[in-house]
């Protein structure tokens, strides 16, 4: 109930705060307040009253919609200050059920109820944080002053309106659910429908309308289901609707309805208000259930008609029969004298069988798979019987232990027939194997070992001189006879390995011919053994290699000549494998590195090598083009521990093996070492020389500077002076001699300037190598002949190196630019200048006729080229001249600080 002023206004007056009436009291006392804004003129109590209602509470201008006072529950609710909000307007805080802003339209069109006060209103409020409340507006127009105005009670109703929309949502997503409930009981295969404590239809779906053969569920609805059904043959039906509702215990049955021609299976639910049924047609699945009698009947049937064995067993040891079909009298057994022996299925295997047989039943069945296996049982007159059994996992539906079923086939007759067939390949095998042996090369040859009759090729005989001998005339102890005495042990020992341990038999043996020659052959054989292991047949080849021996004992011939040469050579020689292991050397080579006969061999060639040791650059190619291979120098450590200084020429002799030749350098080395020093000494002579140079050139220069182009500048300045103070006394031929000499005398001052900027680089000093090189070019520029660009790497401008280096480095590119200008007719000349505090790089490239070959190390009687090599040698720098390869010169120097 809301509590607020509007209470105390008679119906129908137009109302103020200060003609409010007084026999209406507050609900409460209250204290007062200050209501700012607010010209209170009438009574205290309805000044206290305003502000102490606990409903927010404010009056606001109709005409402005201003607000002009406000009481302390509206502050306290709303977050703003009395001054703030006697700031705002009524459409600052006022907005739209939707949340939009309102317009002035609609807060003048607030309807006005019978009574006086307008009705209430739901609007939004907008609260200093931004957040939106919802509340209920009651208002009432009053006068304040002389302006018409309003006050407003604001009732929030935030949480009403939050619990409505819930509400709201709840029965959207109940009507929802029910929605979806209605689909999914309609999709549902089964048939449900519901029946009332009177039999009659409550509720169908979809597929009891289709089940109960009506169109729509309404024909159904509120129906007795007996006067729809005739009940004569719904008998089953009723009772079980029956029990179900005098049990309330649901019923599970199946009923075949005769006029339908149908079975159903239902199950019925009870419950207070009736029953739940939920009913399928079963009519396919009951004419399957016939069918499958119908086929276990033929099945039995055709299991005692069929000759095959068709069993079930156990799958647990002993694998006791379950089932017997009456084929089994294929043994001689009935079907009781089987099924009474639990272990009449492993008693009648054969012991060779019997383990695998078992083996295989042990093994675990995997779904889908069957097993074949082929055993032999002995028959009730004692006989084997071969049987071929395919079977496979059954595990029955009803939980009972799994169990194997099977069928097993007599093959007795097939197996003998394959026996034969067998002994059949067998002959045409040793057949075919002579063929082949005919056809691969030799002469053919067949031992029958049951009958020891030998039989050799006629060709075998012809070659041999000897008429060809008849198998049944010959025998293997003749060919004895024939065999060279030191070579009969041999094939001796080699036959007996071959038949009993069956090793392969292969040998050269020799035969003597009819002219009492030996003959060389390679004999080749493979015997075949029969069940039980012994060889009762064997077939080969011979063939004559009597001129292969002739050959090998001549190649034996040329590796002793061999060996004596590669013996007798000047140069040390070592045979390597493919893993660096020396093979053989040469009596030298074990001299130079002081080692005995033989004690080289097997030896790995990184023992011999010193540290660090060098790659091994060995071509590993089989074939080769002629000559030597790479040369290389290693220092290889003797014996004693000395080391040898050796070039090594290596080669590859095959795939596996590598020669290499070793000659001692020991000498030369020792020349070179000379050489070096004597370069180092003329190294150091030359950076002596060039530094002796640079001090002279600098003194030659100091010496002009201060001495000769002081003295010219002197000289020439007193005769401008003379020729200024007493030129127009001095006779005209005086006067123009003296101009003659003055001029003279400049000439000599520039002469002298240039011949300071030759020996002294400007700038080379003060400021480095790129701006001397800079300033040098610029002066080249000044005089015709080709263009010269200067190139500077980033960050080279104001980079310094060693005062020596610099000097050396700007007197090269000068010779260099010089010798372009002067000789190689260029048009374009590009000096490059690269490095950083450790390096220097520079290059003249230009696009002239280029150098010769024989000119690049300089010219007889000429010192340009030499010059710059020799500056080059004094700071420790390389000086390459060379041929652009198309067209110009290309002049490089380059630098490398020297390590700590």
């Amino acid at each position: 109930m809301i509590v607020s002023l509007l209470e105390c206004e008679p119906p129908g007056a137009h109302n103020t705060l200060m003609s409010a009436p007084k026999d209406c009291p507050p609900h409460r006392r209250t204290e007062p307040s200050d209501v700012r804004g607010a010209p209170w003129n009438d009574e205290q109590g309805y000044r206290l009253l305003f502000d102490a209602h606990p409903q927010p509470m404010w009056v606001f201008d109709q005409t402005s919609k201003r607000i002009l006072a406000v009481n302390a529950a509206a502050v306290a609710r709303y977050g703003y200050s009395h001054e703030e909000f006697l700031q705002l307007s009524v459409m600052d805080i006022r907005l739209a059920p939707q949340g939009q802003g309102v317009t002035v339209e609609e807060i003048d069109q607030d309807p006005v109820g019978p009574d006086g006060l307008r009705q209430t209103q739901r609007w939004r409020y907008r609260l200093k944080d931004d957040s939106v409340i919802d509340v209920d507006i009651t208002s009432s127009d009053l006068h304040w002053g002389d302006h018409a105005a309003r006050l407003v009670v604001a009732t929030e109703v935030t949480e009403h309106v939050a619990l409505q929309r819930q509400a709201e949502h709840a029965l959207r997503d109940m009507g929802a659910a029910r929605e979806l409930l209605d689909h999914v009981i309609n999709r549902v295969g089964d048939a449900i429908f519901a029946l009332d404590k009177d039999m009659r239809f409550t509720y169908l779906n979809a597929s009891a309308v289709r089940l109960l053969q009506r169109d729509r569920a309404e024909q159904l609805m509120g129906r007795y289901i007996w006067d729809e059904y005739e009940l004569e043959h719904a008998q089953a039906f009723h009772r079980a609707y029956d029990r179900a509702f005098r049990s309330q215990q649901a019923e599970v049955f199946e009923a075949f309805y005769a006029p339908w021609n149908k079975w159903f299976e239902g199950r019925v639910f009870p419950s207070p208000e009736g029953l739940s049924i939920f009913c399928n047609d079963i009519t396919e699945r009951k004419v399957f259930e016939r069918l499958l009698l119908d086929r276990e009947r033929d099945f039995r049937l055709l299991a005692e008609q069929t000759p095959a064995l068709i069993y079930r067993a156990s799958l647990e040891p002993p694998y006791r029969t379950l089932y017997i079909s009456p084929s089994i009298r294929v043994l001689g057994y009935t079907v009781s004298e089987w099924m009474a022996d639990p272990l009449a299925w492993i008693k009648a295997l054969h012991p060779d069988d019997c383990e695998r047989a078992v083996a295989a039943l042990s093994d675990e069945y995997v779904d889908g798979i069957d097993h074949q296996i082929q055993y032999r049982l002995r028959d009730a007159q004692g006989n084997w019987r071969h049987f071929r059994d395919r079977s496979s996992r059954i595990d029955p539906a009803d939980g009972s232990p799994a169990y194997v079923q099977g069928i097993a086939l007599d093959i007795t007759d097939l197996v003998e027939s394959e026996q034969a067939l067998r002994d059949s390949e067998a002959s045409l095998r040793r057949s075919e194997q002579r063929y082949r042996l005919a056809a691969a090369s030799g002469q053919v040859w067949d031992w029958d070992l049951m009958s020891d009759r030998l039989s050799f090729s006629d060709d075998f005989w012809m070659q041999l001189g000897f008429e060809p001998f008849s198998a049944a005339d010959y025998r293997s102890s003749r060919l004895a006879d024939m065999i060279h005495p030191e070579d009969l042990v041999l094939h001796h020992d080699a036959m007996r390995r071959h038949l009993k341990n069956r090793e392969p038999f292969d040998l050269e043996i020799r035969i003597c011919d009819a002219w009492g020659e030996w003959r060389w052959m390679h004999v080749r054989g493979l015997a075949e053994w029969n069940g039980a292991g012994r060889a009762i047949y064997m077939a080969g080849t011979t063939v004559d290699i009597s001129q292969r021996k002739k050959a090998e004992a001549a190649l034996r011939e040329s590796e002793a000549y061999r060996r004596k040469l590669f013996e007798q050579l000047a140069d040390g020689v070592l045979l390597i494998d493919d893993s660096n292991r020396i093979l053989d050397a040469n009596p030298q080579a074990m001299n130079m590195l002081g080692y005995p006969a033989d004690s080289l061999l097997n030896m790995p060639l990184h023992a011999l090598l010193g540290s660090p040791q060098p790659s091994i650059p060995f071509d590993t190619r089989k074939t080769q083009s002629p000559g030597t291979g790479p040369l290389t120098e290693w220092d290889v450590v003797r014996r004693d521990g000395t080391v040898v200084p050796v070039e090594v020429s290596a080669r590859a002799l095959d795939s596996t093996r590598h020669i290499a030749v070793l000659r001692d350098i020991t000498d030369r080395r020792a020349a070179e070492t000379a050489l070096l020093a004597h370069q180092s000494e003329l190294s150091e002579l030359n950076q002596r020389l060039m530094h002796q140079e640079r001090i002279t050139t600098q003194r030659v220069a100091q010496a002009l500077h201060d001495n000769l182009g002081q003295s010219l500048a002197v000289a020439r300045l007193n005769l401008d002076t003379l020729l200024f103070k007493a030129g127009e006394t001095l006779p005209s031929v005086l006067v123009e001699q003296c101009q003659h000499l003055s001029g003279v005398l400049a000439q000599a001052v520039l002469d002298v300037r240039r011949v300071l900027a030759d020996l002294r680089p400007p700038l080379l000093e003060e400021q480095g190598l790129a701006a001397a090189l800079d300033n040098e070019i610029q002066v080249a520029l000044s005089a015709s002949g080709p263009d010269v660009l200067l190139e500077i790497a980033d960050g080279v401008h104001r980079q310094r190196w060693p005062s020596d280096v610099e000097y050396s480095a700007f007197m090269v590119v000068r010779e260099a630019i010089a010798n372009a200008r002067l000789h190689a007719h260029a048009s374009l000349i590009r000096v490059v200048l690269d490095g950083d505090a450790h390096r220097l790089n520079v290059d003249v490239v230009d696009d002239g006729v280029g150098i010769a070959p024989d000119m690049q190390l300089g010219r007889p009687g000429h010192l340009g080229i030499a010059g710059m090599r020799e500056r080059a040698i004094s700071i420790g720098a390389r000086c390459a001249i060379t041929a652009e390869p198309g067209g110009g010169t290309h002049v490089c120097l380059s630098w490398t600080a020297p390590g700590p």
